[in-house]
């Protein structure tokens, strides 16, 4: 529930479990609603205006990720119904290049690697867990594809969004080590480092700020939390399986800096320029891809700041999440931005937005010292 005082970013305190619960099933609940919106089986955005869009691909693959990742959600035959349809539907939208369209399915775009990345997320969670050869096999042909368009410097800059390389493909590389280590394929793990160092050698200030972040090129000056997050949290995987330390320490300079950001200012703003000077409303996405970081290092590292850190971000987005309504079309979402009228997605409720909620939910338990089991994060011989 949104609150009337200005949102702070400053309570460290461990949050109450009980409500972290009936947050989660709200947004899980508002994602199940969402799904049943649509015939094809995928994810879609409510707009305050118009209502709902046409389902997207990309967001569909990383919302059947954590749909069966966690195994609080994963042991409901409901959640396991909802991951599989969504999983099916992007089978039979595969282009025959391997890759996923981009945007929206209504927009019938062509294929972008960002997105053929996050669907290849949900495939290989559901090969893990449902056992379908089906989804092994198109996330082979996007892996294949992904591979054989990739610069031999280790960006992507065919079939990417704008037609400019981006740093937040390391979001990309993370899904495809996991792939290399499920089927012992070496190119694809190769890959996937060769974009991870790129990213550190080449386009990470001594501050940690991140260049050609943005997902836009007017803002690419000073790019959106969302996106430096998918930065950071790509960086940090594939650092994790792969037990590369530069990686790492890349990973940890720049969560420092955010996580010395909240500390000193009790609020994340929207957009950062490289001296690390905020602009903008709050990105609430961004705000919760951030807080997985956070629970992430602390899951590696132990130190206790990482807790925190996510504790504030934590006790921030339960105050944000739509509770209080009856509409289930509203209750249990997360806006794009704070004020609603913010720059990010505005007068929307993002199901991206909603999945990265959950995530960083979830990881209460684990953080907070309530339980030890882990998310299906996997390292294979």
């Amino acid at each position: 529930m949104h609150t009337l005082r200005p949102p702070t970013m400053e309570n460290t305190e461990a949050p109450n479990q009980a409500t972290v619960e009936r947050a989660v099933q709200m947004a899980v609940d508002w994602l199940l609603n969402n799904q049943m919106q649509g015939k094809d089986g995928g994810f879609a955005t409510y707009d305050f205006v118009t209502g709902w869009t046409s389902s997207y691909p990309e967001t569909t693959g990383y919302i059947a990720e954590t749909l069966l990742k966690w195994p609080q959600l994963r042991n409901s035959e409901k959640i396991v119904i909802s991951a599989q349809k969504a999983l099916d539907w992007l089978v039979s939208i595969q282009k025959p290049s391997g890759g996923w369209a981009g945007g929206y399915v209504s927009e019938n775009r062509p294929e972008i690697v960002f997105n053929t990345g996050q669907v290849l997320r949900g495939l290989l969670k559901g090969y893990f867990f449902l056992k379908k050869t089906d989804y092994l096999d198109a996330a082979t042909r996007a892996a294949d594809w992904l591979v054989k368009i990739q610069h031999p410097d280790g960006f992507w800059d065919k079939h990417v969004y704008m037609n400019a390389v981006r740093v937040y493909d390391t979001y990309v590389a993370a899904p495809l080590y996991e792939l290399g280590e499920l089927t012992n394929t070496a190119n694809y793990r190769k890959a996937a480092l060769k974009n991870a160092i790129w990213v550190v050698k080449n386009k990470q200030l001594p501050n940690g700020w991140l260049v050609d972040a943005d997902n836009t090129l007017k803002h690419n000056d000073k790019p959106i939390l969302h996106t430096i997050a998918y930065t950071l949290d790509g960086l940090l995987d594939v650092a994790i399986q792969s037990g590369n330390e530069e990686i790492f320490q890349s990973a940890v300079l720049t969560a420092s800096t955010i996580a010395q950001k909240v500390k000193a200012e009790k609020i994340l703003k929207g957009r950062y320029d490289k001296n690390w000077t905020g602009y903008r409303s709050i990105c609430n996405t961004g705000v919760a891809q951030v807080a997985i970081v956070f629970a992430k290092l602390h899951q590696k590292t132990g130190d206790t700041h990482w807790q925190a850190s996510y504790n504030c971000l934590i006790n921030y987005l339960l105050q944000q999440q739509l509770t209080h309504l009856r509409n289930p079309s509203l209750k249990g979402a997360l806006t794009g931005s704070t004020p609603i009228w913010g720059r990010y997605e505005p007068f929307r409720l993002p199901n991206w937005g909603v999945k990265y909620l959950i995530d960083a939910l979830l990881y209460n338990n684990l953080i907070n010292g309530l339980e030890h089991e882990r998310p299906a994060t996997r390292t294979y011989p």
